[in-house]
């Protein structure tokens, strides 16, 4: 975790710098529709979606569907480079054999982050998360007091009339204290997938 923040603090400091000095060089700073430094709201959303299958060993046991969707919802106030906003993160992933079991992720929390039009890096803290996993087997629980934080590096291509869209690497993990029946548990999901963004600005 040390690492990490390290990381993000050494990327802010190198942005700034490299920002820095493009203004001196030319004169000014231009970042697509904040080229002339002034504020806006942004409304982001995306995720990804996709399914696989693996074989099985018929007649005995059928293939096995892994499907996966990720939902990320940003909406937030860009300043300067600055960006600060609030998340809402959906995370499912379905596996289909013999039995159905879905894991299932509900995230709320606050974003603060280093923004141009094009590149972005957002850190977001999660300050209340709850889980479902082993949903439709014998092992169903629920999981709540979840916490937890996300990197995302990203990038934005401006389509025009403040649209734009862009890929992003997401790194998340949460992690939950005790479940629904009030028995003291530790559970920790961590992922890193791609995604793909939606954005307006105004």
């Amino acid at each position: 975790m040390k690492n990490i923040f390290l990381v993000l603090v050494l990327t802010v400091v190198l942005v700034s710098l490299g920002v820095s000095t493009n203004a001196h060089a030319y004169g000014s700073y231009r970042a697509s529709s904040y080229s002339d430094g002034s504020n806006g709201w942004l409304i982001q959303t995306g995720g990804i979606y996709y399914f696989t299958t693996e074989g099985g060993n018929p007649p005995y046991s059928p293939n096995t569907t892994i499907t996966r969707q990720l939902i990320n919802f940003l909406v937030g106030y860009h300043f300067n480079l600055f960006f600060l906003g609030a998340n809402y993160n959906y995370d499912s992933i379905v596996t289909s054999g013999n039995t159905t079991n879905t894991d299932s992720f509900r995230s709320f929390g606050g974003d603060l982050g280093l923004m141009t039009d094009n590149v972005y890096l957002l850190f977001t803290y999660y300050f209340n998360s709850s889980a479902t996993t082993g949903a439709g087997t014998t092992s169903n629980r629920d999981l709540n007091n979840g916490t937890g934080y996300q990197i995302s590096l990203g990038y934005n291509f401006d389509m025009g009339s403040g649209f734009g869209i862009g890929p992003a690497l997401t790194y998340k993990s949460l992690t939950y204290s005790s479940l629904s029946s009030g028995a003291s548990t530790s559970f920790t999901y961590t992922t890193l997938v791609p995604e793909a963004n939606i954005r307006y600005t105004f």
